[in-house]
Parts: structure tokens; sequence; C-alpha cells
């Protein structure tokens, strides 16, 4: 469907420019008469039928050409409308995750940390809050609410 109205614009605008002229000019009615008139048809309804359709055509064209230009644009229109809602669920569903990741570093950041264990006495990695050999509390203060 995207390629059908990819230059819906151009494509009506030069329709209906060329209907248009033909309409102005009647040349497609001075054309296409003389056939109609040359046929078996003669006068009668179904001559002034195909007489008012013939005359009448390129009017109907243009109206087609216009409704085919509008309608690429409402469709040109609700394709970005639905990239932009995809692109913004990604750009809030990754906000999200970098949110979650700094409420856990600023967590973190709220307390002081022993250097040693407290309790065994070893070195304290970096960024953790528990001894990784005992499982004591690094956290200062933590142990005096205890």
């Amino acid at each position: 469907m995207k390629k059908f109205f990819k230059y819906s614009f151009v494509i009506g605008l030069i329709g209906a420019v060329v209907n248009l002229i033909l309409f102005v000019t009647n040349l497609f009615y001075e054309l296409v008469v003389p056939v109609i008139e040359n046929s078996s048809l003669e006068e009668g309804p179904v001559f002034d039928f195909f007489d008012n359709l013939i005359y009448f055509t390129p009017c109907i064209f243009m109206v087609l050409f216009v409704l085919y230009i509008v309608a690429g644009i409402i469709y040109k229109k609700k394709f970005h409308e639905k990239n932009e809602e995809k692109e913004t669920e990604k750009l809030v569903e990754k906000n999200t995750a970098i949110q979650k990741e700094l409420d856990v570093k600023a967590e973190f950041l709220k307390h002081k940390y022993y250097t040693n264990c407290p309790n065994c006495g070893s070195v304290r990695v970096e960024n953790t809050s528990v001894c990784s050999f005992c499982g004591a509390s690094l956290v200062i203060g933590e142990d005096k609410e205890k």
C-alpha cells in the first residue's frame, strides 16, 4: 500500500492538470464524439447518455485524481503518526531502563560504606553493599540500627 500512495501528490496533480487542459480545450470531447456520431447509435437517449458521459469524463477523472491526492496525504500522515508512536514507545522503554539504573545507583550512593568488612576484615569489592566473603552488611550505621 505504501508504494501506491508514494507519489500520489505528483501523479494526482499531473492527472488533474492534464484533465483540466482536456476539459478547457474541449479536445477530449471533440476527439471522441465523432466516433460515437459515426456509429449506429445516432440520436436518442443512449446517444445523449454517452454524449454527456464523454463530455464530463475529464471532470470525473479530475475528481478521482483529487481524491487520490487526498487519500495519499491522509495515508502518509497516518503512516508517519504510526512511526512516531513506535519511536516514542522505544524511547520511553529506553528511558525507563536508564531511570531504573540511575535509581539503583542513587540508592547505592545514599550510604557510606566500610572499606573493609567489620565482620571478617576482607577488602570491600567496589560497588557492593555486602561482604563478598561472609555476607555481612558493609553500610556504615546499618549494623547499629539492628
